[in-house]
């Protein structure tokens, strides 16, 4: 079996990544238009204006809690859901993706008539993230620097 790379770091999500609240939107206040609107369950709607420009990550608060999508597009997320701002652009929001999908949040219920995920609790939950990768503004170790 193989080993996991030692220079992977331990830290938790909310040092990566902010989870942001969606907003309410209701189905009569909706103008059908090309922008899915999101919730916990996935695309419920279309509306004629994104609240997030894509590509984005959605995160289930409410109901379907822990879930995890991916939207390519720009998109409207409404109040059932978290969407995902990262805090630096160290790591493609693919990874953080992924990252996501690998998380506990499912098992964090905080509510007991409804399911629904905490979002602080969300932030602490521990991962492991790899180095960032070198800055493209640095050149690389093998070029000399010049003033």
């Amino acid at each position: 079996m193989k080993q996991i790379n030692n220079n992977w770091k331990s830290t938790s999500v909310g040092d990566i990544l902010a989870l942001k609240y969606g907003k309410g939107l209701p189905k009569r206040q909706r103008i059908e238009g090309e922008y899915p609107v999101i919730g916990s369950g996935g695309v419920v709607g279309y509306h004629h204006e994104p609240l997030v420009k894509g590509p984005g990550i959605i995160v289930g608060r409410k109901g379907s809690i822990g879930t995890v999508h991916f939207e390519k597009h720009d998109f409207f997320p409404i109040d059932t859901v978290f969407y995902v701002e990262p805090k630096s652009s160290d790591y493609d929001i693919r990874f953080i993706y992924y990252l996501l999908l690998r998380s506990n949040f499912s098992t964090l219920n905080s509510d007991a008539a409804v399911p629904g995920l905490n979002r602080d609790t969300a932030h602490l939950q521990p991962c492991r993230v790899p180095p960032p990768p070198p800055s493209a503004k640095s050149p690389p170790s093998s070029e000399p620097m010049t003033t």
